[in-house]
């Protein structure tokens, strides 16, 4: 049986709705671990929550395509605009990593290494280093943020390793195949098969990404050669975020499966189901 359940909420900070489901998920469910958003407005309001969950583990969020840097725009320019402003999803900093190597190695270091010292400055200890639409498994980008990791004794990075013949085992339900699930499974496995990265981390979720009921648990065995199993999971109030849409830069913050999956962290039986 694998020895530590991580449920880990991403998108902390990211809008006054997802803070406060995380809260909720942490003092009535079974989230324990949550990563930030370093670079967005709701951080301070994260922050305070954060101070009545001692136990919460906070990793970094990474974000290099929403909204705006942290570093000034004129040392980042293949990442953001004159204004500071991300202009890249994840297909173009794909292609930017092997047009442009050297340097945007060279700027994705710099605003990797401002949200985590700006992590560091607002007295987060932070546990891991994932990231805002899986960017960190590009692997120019993943090579930066290993070495960071390491620099700034950063005990895990999230690899996604879901293996999709043990998840089908366990469900039969195939909304992969219309949804994107199935793609983004094929793109990030083998991006993660190139990095080749050593975890004792099991990572679950990536097939029915932000679509995670209580169902998609029921009896699901984690490769015994894993010590850890680490769920990704997305909650939410939408109705609190439809109130503060001024915070809203991605509509999918309101969809009714964070409340879903908001729902299934709740439930303390979702736990026990995994084996």
């Amino acid at each position: 049986m694998v020895e530590r359940k991580i449920f880990n909420a991403d998108d902390f900070g990211m809008t006054l709705g997802v803070n406060r489901a995380i809260a909720k998920a942490y003092h009535e469910g079974i989230l324990n671990s949550t990563s930030i958003m370093i670079n967005l407005d709701c951080v301070d309001d994260a922050l305070e929550l954060k101070k009545d969950m001692p136990d919460l583990d906070v990793g970094l969020h990474l974000n290099l395509t929403n909204q705006y840097a942290v570093s000034v725009p004129e040392n980042i320019p293949l990442l953001v605009d004159e204004k500071g402003k991300f202009k890249h999803g994840f297909v173009n900093l794909l292609l930017l990593s092997f047009l442009h190597p050297k340097e945007l190695a060279r700027q994705v270091e710099l605003e990797t290494r401002a949200q985590l010292d700006k992590a560091v400055k607002l007295g987060i200890k932070l546990s891991h280093i994932d990231s805002h639409r899986h960017i960190h498994h590009i692997p120019l980008i993943f090579k930066v943020v290993k070495k960071l990791a390491e620099e700034y004794n950063i005990p895990r990075v999230r690899v996604v390793n879901e293996n999709i013949f043990n998840t089908l085992k366990h469900n039969d339900d195939k909304s992969y195949l219309h949804d994107g699930g199935l793609i983004k499974y094929f793109v990030l496995r083998s991006l993660a098969f190139w990095n080749n990265y050593p975890t004792d981390t099991y990572f679950y979720s990536i097939l029915y990404t932000c679509k995670l009921s209580k169902q998609r648990f029921k009896n699901l065995e984690i490769p015994q050669k894993y010590k850890a199993v680490e769920v990704g999971i997305h909650p939410a109030m939408p109705e609190i975020d439809k109130e503060h849409r001024e915070y809203v830069f991605d509509e999918n913050v309101l969809s009714p499966w964070r409340e879903v999956e908001l729902a299934t962290l709740l439930d303390k039986n979702t736990a026990k189901e995994i084996k």
